[in-house]
């Protein structure tokens, strides 16, 4: 499972894609450290998200609202964390061998 998975460089494809979402005007800069906090900590507290992005509040709400509108983060209410979700568009690039070529 962990040949298929590749958990040790899960990281470094979620960071490229994010970049290239960024660099598409997809994302908002920024975006990526949120999805790697939510990754290595299990959720993120919403109050956190200024101190983990680097912006005032204002700009981290608006990173995480677009995060949970394209389906990288999820929350189950107002005051639960913040989950790192795999979206379906980003499954292929995020587990390149999950899925055999055809």
């Amino acid at each position: 499972m962990a040949s298929l998975l590749e958990p040790d460089s899960l990281l470094r494809r979620i960071r490229l894609h994010i970049e290239d979402e960024v660099a598409a005007g997809r994302l908002p800069k920024n975006s990526f450290p949120l999805l790697r906090e939510a990754l290595l900590t299990g959720g993120v507290p919403r109050g956190h998200a200024g101190e983990i992005t680097g912006y005032g509040e204002r700009m981290a709400r608006t990173i995480v609202s677009d995060l949970l509108k394209k389906g990288y983060l999820k929350w189950a209410s107002s005051r639960s964390p913040l989950v790192l979700v795999f979206p379906i568009d980003a499954v292929e690039q995020w587990f390149p061998r999950l899925y055999s070529a055809v």
